[in-house]
Formats: structure tokens, sequence, C-alpha cells
């Protein structure tokens, strides 16, 4: 029993080793590309015309003002 228990840790010990192997190698290759790059390019979020947050969405205020609306009248 305690001899597959140790090798229960062993092989999660092995595993997680390549696990990290595998994150520093990907985090190389990203360093390597971003270091290749003269510039980084960072696209800004579009805007709507509408107001911010959850009102920039028409059918807020449609769905908002047209009972209000329709209650004056």
């Amino acid at each position: 029993m305690e001899n597959r228990f140790e090798n229960y840790i062993l092989k999660a010990k092995a595993n997680k080793e390549i696990f990290n192997d595998s994150l520093n190698s990907i985090q190389e290759s990203l360093q390597a590309s971003i270091n290749k790059c003269d510039y980084i390019y960072v696209q800004q979020p579009q805007k709507t015309g509408w107001l911010k947050g959850s009102l920039s969405y028409p059918w807020v205020l449609i769905c908002s003002l047209v009972p209000a609306i329709k209650e004056l009248f």
C-alpha cells in the first residue's frame, strides 16, 4: 500500500514538473514573439454613441421609456 501511495506522489510530482515546463515554454515563446514586434497594437473599444453602461443599448431605453410615455397619454 505504501509503495502505491509513493508511486502516486511521484507521478503527480512528475506531471507537475511537465506542466510547469510547458508553462515556462509558452511564456518564453510569448515573450519572444512580443520582443520581435516593434509595436503593440491595442484596439480601442468601439463606442455606440449611446449612454455608458447597460443603457448603451437602444432597447433598454425603448423598453423603459415607451411604457412611461404610454401612461401619459
